[in-house]
């Protein structure tokens, strides 16, 4: 992968980790009736369907961030290492699956939808995002490609996945918001990283001169 496509990558994940925190404020704050104990709340029925729609779209931009981390090279030579990289994309890609099946559970209360498939099928997706990342961060930290707390980023969001995420998903919507708006600003992090270190790749390159 290029330098140029890093760069754009590590933007586009850089912006989908901002939007995504933002969105945590948005449902934070937005004016609602609806009872809490509804798994669309603080949404309409029609807003809620909206809002998934949106959350799936926004993990497109996640997924190009982890992608391109796979792609990188920062991962270094390790198979579990790349394997783990590829592991964050399949869970990545999962999770953007589970909110688009989400949809089906608007009018269901939250524990409920949480007891059965979609509880599952974002158990799952983040389990194997939290592992990919873990496996990938340990190679990223071995390979010593990316320099300073950039080279942290990929492992922190795994950690963070099984000591912040899940715990919180349990806390209420209020903790749970607030703990998938800081997850979302860890991958701007990455997004930023991935920036960063292709950018810097680029300069330090030496520039061929031409002759004649």
């Amino acid at each position: 992968m290029s330098e140029l496509s890093l760069r754009r990558s590590g933007l586009i994940c850089f912006v989908t980790g901002i939007v995504g925190a933002a969105l945590a404020v948005v449902l934070l704050v937005w004016p609602t009736d609806v009872d809490d104990s509804l798994l669309r709340h603080p949404f309409s029925e029609n807003g809620f369907l909206t809002i998934q729609a949106v959350f799936a779209v926004h993990h497109l931009g996640l997924v190009v961030g982890v992608v391109a981390l796979a792609l990188s090279g920062a991962v270094g030579a390790g198979r579990v290492a790349r394997a783990g990289s590829w592991v964050l994309v399949a869970g990545t890609l999962m999770l953007t699956a589970a909110e688009l099946n989400t949809m089906r559970y608007a009018d269901w209360t939250a524990d409920a939808a949480n007891e059965g498939l979609m509880g599952a099928t974002y158990g799952i997706s983040c389990t194997v995002m939290g592992i990919g990342a873990i496996l990938a961060g340990a190679g990223v930290l071995r390979a010593k490609i990316w320099s300073g707390w950039r080279a942290w980023t990929p492992m922190v969001i795994g950690v963070a996945q099984f000591v912040m995420l899940t715990p919180g998903m349990f806390g209420g919507f209020v903790i749970a918001r607030l703990v998938i708006g800081a997850w979302m600003l860890m991958f701007a992090a990455l997004g930023w990283s991935l920036y960063a270190e292709s950018r810097a790749t680029a300069v330090s390159r030496p520039q061929a001169v031409a002759v004649g």
